[in-house]
Formats: structure tokens, C-alpha cells, sequence
């Protein structure tokens, strides 16, 4: 094989970049403008001298390495393989000398094991083709290195990233909890307020309440003691005025024995107003059921009626029954129950002045039986039907009476397990209906 000289500026060139050591005369790149790097006259580069000259040095190498390169081109395609291996050993050298970061010379290993074996050297080949394996190997470890340190490193941020999102998320749920644990406080406290402002209010209104009740009673109280004084003031002024007369010695037998009489009349009266007391004062008080037996309720009321009309006849009134002929059983109490019959009658009569009082009796159905008292007498208004049940309640003040009777008589209806009310559909006076169970 044929070998050319090299031409003589490609020696001295090469000459003077191995003596000197890379000066100014082997830059191949030099850049343009008034100084070696590429700056105008006045431009004040504040730069490290260390960063100046590795950019230098790395500046050389690349001249350098290109000039080597394609020096082995050349050599190469004309078969001066000698020559093509000098030149690739100076590109080693002087990338093992100075490594460029990011710049690899891979190939210049390859290309000396391919030279070395078309010189014949076949054992210098191997080691070369080996060293090359070696240098590739940890040139490619090296880039798995750098490359699992950035995922290392991605994978760091990234999780700092995680933590930093899954703290964010605790930050936001531990704000979420607390704003709802603070607007649950605060509907809680509504509520307590809006409860105890209700409650408030249903306080404010059962005392306002129970004051005109206690008002009312007060006025009923003053209404019950005038009329009980009134009430107990006319039989007694009567009873001691007739008794003072009886004491006179030029009494007729017949005078005398009309004196009598009204004596013994005001004296029951004075009887009933007691009597009446004490039983509202009993039956208000009791709290067990009143001892019952059996009852013939048309016996009963015919008896009640008769007394009326022999003991309280009453000119222009005529005392009426519709009583069933047959037995009308129930069980209750006798006594109060005569009682009921006969307060409803005697209410009748007292506000009866010309007409007539009828009783009645019978069996409303299977379980109940009833009792109806009818007038024909002033009548009671429809909206004062419910007070005349209640206690020293008087629609006429001027009237006899403690205004006791028809509290009485509900008094012993609700103890005997019965009703009684007005019937709104009677128009000729008042008509009272009391319903009793008949067990």
C-alpha cells in the first residue's frame, strides 16, 4: 500500500499545536470581533477567570477534535490507515486528557479496533474492540445513572409535590370540618335561641293566661261572695224578721202558722245554698269513681217531677214527662243522680214564667240512655252556652240562686262517666241533654 507524504502545512499546523499546547495559532473557530472571544473594545465582561479559561480549553478541544476527525477521513479513504490511527489516538488522548461534559467519543474507540484490524494487528484489535465494549458500557451505566438520578429526582419532586397536595387536601378538609362543625354550632345556637324565645313566648302567654283567669276568678270570687251575701242576708233577715213576729202574743192560729211556713221555706233555702257548697267542694276534690248500683232511670225521673210539681208549684207553668212506661235500666249512683234531675229542673222553673217544663228519658242507643230538661223560658244566648257551666256564673244577677247549679250538674255528669250540653237546635227557650253510659 502506497503512502502519501501529508502536505507540509498539514505537518507544521500539527507541530504547532503539539508544542504549544493549544495558543491562539490553533483555534480553527475563532470568533468574530475585536478579541478572541467575539467582544467589541469598551464591552466590560465580568466573568470568573476559572469559567474564561475552561471555556477556552473546551473551545480548543472541539477545534481540536474536528481537525482530528476529519484529518482520519481523509487518511482513511485513501488507505493511509497508519496515518488514519495516529489521528484517532490524538482524538482519545485528548478526549481522555479534557472531557467535554455532554461530548462523547465513542466512535473514535470503534474506528481504532477497525483500523488496528485492517493493519493485520489482530490481538491489538481485540483489546481495542474490548476497551471500546468497556468504555461504551460505562458510558452507557453513566447515562442510566444520570438518568435514574433524574427519575430519582422526579420522583422526589413529584412527591414532594404529593405531599404537598395531600397537605393541602388535610388543610382543606380540616377547613371544611371546621366550617361545618361552626355552622352546626351556629344553627344549634339559632335553634337553642329560636326554642327558648318560643318558650319564652309560651311562658309569656300562659302567665298572661293565668292572670285573666286568675283576674276572671277574682271578679267570680267578689261576684260569689256579694251574691252569697245577698243570697244568705234576704232568708236570714226573713227568718229572724217572721221569728220576731211569731214572739207576739196577739197572733192568729192561722197567722201564726203562715209565719211558720216562710220561716221553714227560707230556712231550706239557707239549706240548699250550704248544701250546694259543700257537694261542689266534694266533687271538685274527688278523684275515685262514685259508687254505683243499679238504677230504673224512668222511676227516678217520675219520681223527681212529681216532687217538683207538689213542692214548687208555679201558677201559668205545667210540669210535662215523656217517660217511657218500661223499665230503662243503668248502672250509676241514685243519689246524685236524683240530684242532676232535680238541679235541671229547678233551673227550668226558675227562668220559666208562663209555658211549660218538660222532662224527658230514654235510650239514646244499646250502651247509652239520656236525659232532656226543656223550657219554655228566656233562653240562653249561643255565645254564653259553655259559660253557664262554669262556677258562680249568673246571666242574671237579680235572679235567686249562687249560681252553682249547672256547674254542679257537669260536675256529676263527668262523674258518672256521662255529658251533658245545651241542644242548639231548641228555639222555644233552653233545652239541657245529658247522655250517661249505661254500665
Amino acid at each position: 500500500m502506497n503512502r502519501r507524504r501529508p502536505y507540509p502545512f498539514v505537518i507544521l499546523l500539527f507541530a504547532a499545536l503539539w508544542a504549544f499546547g493549544g495558543r491562539a495559532g490553533a483555534q480553527p473557530m475563532r470568533p468574530s470581533g475585536d478579541n478572541e472571544f467575539g467582544g467589541s473594545p469598551g464591552m466590560n465582561l465580568s466573568l470568573p477567570s476559572r469559567f474564561l479559561r475552561s471555556i477556552h480549553e473546551d473551545r480548543l478541544l472541539m477545534a481540536r477534535s474536528r481537525y482530528y476527525r476529519e484529518a482520519y477521513e481523509q487518511a482513511a479513504e485513501r488507505g493511509e490507515y497508519e496515518r488514519a490511527l495516529q489521528f484517532t489516538d490524538s482524538l482519545i488522548r485528548a478526549a481522555e486528557r479534557h472531557p467535554i461534559r455532554g461530548v462523547r467519543f465513542i466512535g473514535a474507540y470503534k474506528q481504532r479496533a477497525q483500523l488496528l484490524k485492517a493493519l493485520g494487528r489482530d490481538m491489538e484489535a481485540c483489546l481495542a474492540f474490548d476497551k471500546a465494549l468497556r468504555v461504551q458500557d460505562s458510558l452507557m451505566r453513566l447515562e442510566q445513572s444520570d438518568a435514574l438520578r433524574e427519575m430519582q429526582a422526579s420522583y422526589e419532586l413529584d412527591r414532594l409535590a404529593l405531599d404537598k397536595a395531600l397537605l393541602t387536601a388535610r388543610h382543606h378538609k380540616v377547613a371544611r370540618i371546621s366550617l361545618s362543625l361552626f355552622l352546626l354550632a351556629a344553627t344549634a345556637g339559632i335553634v337553642l335561641i329560636y326554642k327558648a324565645d318560643r318558650r319564652s313566648k309560651c311562658l309569656q302567654r300562659e302567665l298572661l293566661l293565668q292572670m285573666q283567669n286568675s283576674s276572671r276568678s277574682e271578679e267570680k270570687k267578689i261576684a260569689f261572695i256579694n251574691s252569697m251575701c245577698h243570697e244568705v242576708r234576704t232568708p236570714l233577715n226573713c227568718v229572724t224578721g217572721f221569728l220576731e213576729l211569731l214572739c207576739a202574743d196577739d197572733l192568729t192560729p192561722e197567722t201564726h202558722a203562715q209565719y211558720c211556713e216562710i220561716v221553714r221555706d227560707n230556712c231550706r233555702q239557707l239549706r240548699y245554698i250550704f248544701d250546694d257548697l259543700i257537694e261542689a267542694s266534694f266533687l271538685e276534690s274527688l278523684h275515685d269513681p262514685l259508687p254505683r248500683s243499679h238504677v230504673d232511670l224512668g222511676a227516678l225521673c217520675r219520681t223527681q217531677l212529681y216532687t217538683m210539681k207538689v213542692k214548687y208549684p208555679k201558677p201559668g207553668v205545667n210540669y210535662t214527662g215523656e217517660i217511657p212506661a218500661g223499665e230503662t235500666g243503668l248502672h250509676s249512683n241514685p243519689k246524685y243522680l236524683a240530684m242532676l234531675v232535680s238541679m235541671l229542673l229547678d233551673n227550668a222553673c226558675k227562668f220559666t214564667e208562663k209555658g211549660f217544663v218538660r222532662l224527658e228519658c230514654g235510650s239514646a242507643d244499646d250502651n247509652r240512655v239520656f236525659i232532656a230538661v226543656a223550657d219554655t223560658g228566656c233562653g240562653i244566648p249561643p255565645e254564653k252556652r259553655e259559660l253557664v257551666f262554669e262556677r258562680f256564673t249568673k246571666l242574671d244577677t237579680f235572679s235567686r240562686g249562687n249560681g252553682l247549679g249547672l256547674y254542679l250538674c257537669r260536675l256529676i255528669a263527668g262523674h258518672l262517666g256521662g255529658e251533658i250540653e245545651i241542644d242548639p237546635g231548641y228555639v222555644s227557650g233552653t233545652r239541657f241533654v245529658v247522655t250517661l253510659p249505661r254500665e
